[in-house]
């Protein structure tokens, strides 16, 4: 069998089994500030077509703030399932997005990593986020002078 068959159908199989771990993934019933993932889209692919080692997952998400007050958010990092993360060789996956989003309102993050595909199983991708955020707290006694 050609091999840009097999790698045609592992990538087939990959995206049929990340959408599955997409619908299937649990929903946290409290974030914290109100801070919820409700659209995520997870592509993956050859990094380029001598490589046949190495792919790149690419994933975009909808960060929406559903809470009452705004909130800075400083990174989002993705937390990857069990097979995927044996494969993941970028290091560092935290994403930067040092921005405050306004109550009921949300911001596009995308990212992506480089998987070392040898041994490929597609079962969960990316199963959460974990979502780094600073709030301020006035202090009561700041009417000093």
């Amino acid at each position: 069998m050609d091999k840009a068959i097999v790698y045609g159908l592992l990538i087939l199989f990959l995206g049929i089994a990340i959408g599955y771990s997409i619908s299937d993934m649990a929903t946290i019933e409290e974030s914290p500030g109100g801070m919820k993932v409700p659209v995520m889209s997870v592509s993956f692919g050859s990094i380029d077509e001598n490589n046949t080692v190495s792919h790149r997952l690419s994933y975009n998400i909808l960060l929406y703030n559903s809470g009452d007050e705004d909130v800075y958010v400083n990174s989002v990092e993705p937390i990857f399932g069990e097979h995927i993360s044996k494969m993941v060789v970028t290091e560092n996956n935290t994403i930067a997005v040092d921005r405050t989003i306004n109550a009921n309102s949300s911001v596009e993050i995308s990212g992506q990593v480089e998987l070392k595909s040898t041994g490929l199983k597609a079962v969960g991708s990316i199963i959460g986020y974990n979502i780094s955020s600073t709030e301020t707290i006035y202090n009561q006694f700041n009417k000093l002078k």
